[in-house]
């Protein structure tokens, strides 16, 4: 991998991710005991778009540097579990803490390979 190049797509990778996480969180209404999640919402909607954008990002990521095979698994773990979870019209306060924990671990990722590119 590029040095260069290789840092510029990790950090778009990460500005991709953590705009996931802002927009996850506009979509959904605490409750004191879940949360709900319009999925009529254009909120929920933009939510969508952005997991299809991220989706086609990592396609083109993994082409252009097919050995990080462990990012690209948990990467793929990650959206298919956004994708499902905010797929729902309600979700428990552990969802999302447990989701949020899986977000705070690939920033914490892909932080690192920023570092080490």
């Amino acid at each position: 991998m590029s040095t260069h190049q290789g840092s510029y797509d990790i950090l778009v990778l990460k500005y991709l991710c953590d705009a996931l996480y802002r927009e996850t969180m506009l979509t959904l209404d605490k409750t004191k005991t879940h949360w709900k999640n319009d999925l009529d919402s254009d909120q929920s909607v933009k939510l969508n778009v952005l997991i299809d954008h991220i989706t086609d990002f990592i396609g083109q990521f993994k082409l252009k540097y097919p050995n990080n095979v462990n990012l690209f698994i948990f990467i793929d773990e990650y959206l298919d579990e956004t994708y499902n979870l905010f797929g729902k019209p309600v979700m428990s306060l552990t969802n999302i803490s447990d989701w949020q924990k899986i977000n705070e671990h690939l920033a914490e990722i892909l932080i690192n390979d920023i570092k080490s590119s």
